[in-house]
């Protein structure tokens, strides 16, 4: 199976570069590589999986979509883990749910509640969804490098959007007001399940996302704003995958 093409991403082994950026959007995919990547070529499409290999600051990257939620983001990582890759960092968006946090404002992910559906089918919830100790602290560093303002720590991971999302209908402080007390900083779909099956997959996993609306006052980003701090998280994300590259090189020279 790891030697055939994939059945979702519908590429072999070794075609994908193995430093991987996973935003969900398909646009966003794109647009990492037509503005951030150089020498871009887009090796599959099929479905919510879009695969674009390029370069960036002379290191070979890639970028992959999954799609929303932890289902497709489970079949992306696991083919791409079949293809050869080893490195992986989602870009994405979540709710606020810290005051602390503001919408715009980027989080530096250290660990998941696992919220999601997905992961349980791997493994029982005793299991933590933790980040890539390693990766956490370069994206950290590379954020500090730019001057780039951020937020470490907690997030959720959950499948109905509409339950606990800056768009959620109801009473969604009730439901929410546990992961705001204990200090979980956002709500997102997709990065419990990317952690724990890069730990039992034995690859590395990060996140950086931004707060694109909040879960506290409703307030959203406007599209002209969340371009900007969406950039920056590229930005930073490009920027560690590089230095991961970096890093082994010298380990392994």
């Amino acid at each position: 199976m790891k030697d055939m093409i994939q059945r979702h991403l519908k590429c072999e082994k070794n075609k994908v570069n193995h430093f991987v950026l996973l935003p969900g959007d398909i646009e966003r995919a794109k647009h990492i590589s037509s503005h951030f990547f150089n020498s871009s070529i887009k090796i599959s499409e099929n479905r919510e999986f879009h695969i674009y290999n390029g370069i960036y600051q002379n290191k070979p990257v890639a970028v992959c979509s999954t799609g929303i939620g932890c289902m497709s983001a489970s079949v992306a990582i696991e083919e791409l883990v079949n293809c050869g890759c080893q490195y992986f960092i989602r870009v994405g968006t979540c709710g606020a749910l810290s005051p602390k946090v503001n919408i715009g404002d980027i989080i530096i992910v250290s660990g998941a509640v696992r919220g999601d559906g997905a992961s349980k089918e791997y493994i029982p919830l005793a299991y933590p969804a933790v980040a890539d100790h390693t990766m956490v602290n370069i994206l950290k560093k590379e954020a500090e490098k730019k001057n780039i303002r951020y937020h470490a720590g907690i997030i959720r991971t959950h499948d109905a959007f509409y339950m606990e999302s800056p768009f959620a209908f109801g009473d969604w402080k009730k439901r929410t007001k546990i992961w705001t007390e204990t200090g979980v900083l956002g709500v997102e779909n997709e990065a419990s399940t990317l952690f724990v099956i890069g730990s039992l997959r034995k690859v590395k996993v990060g996140a950086v996302l931004v707060a694109v609306g909040h879960l506290l006052n409703r307030k959203k980003l406007r599209k002209e704003n969340l371009q900007n701090s969406m950039d920056k998280a590229i930005i930073i994300a490009c920027k560690t995958l590089v230095e991961l590259q970096i890093n082994k090189e010298t380990y392994n020279g």
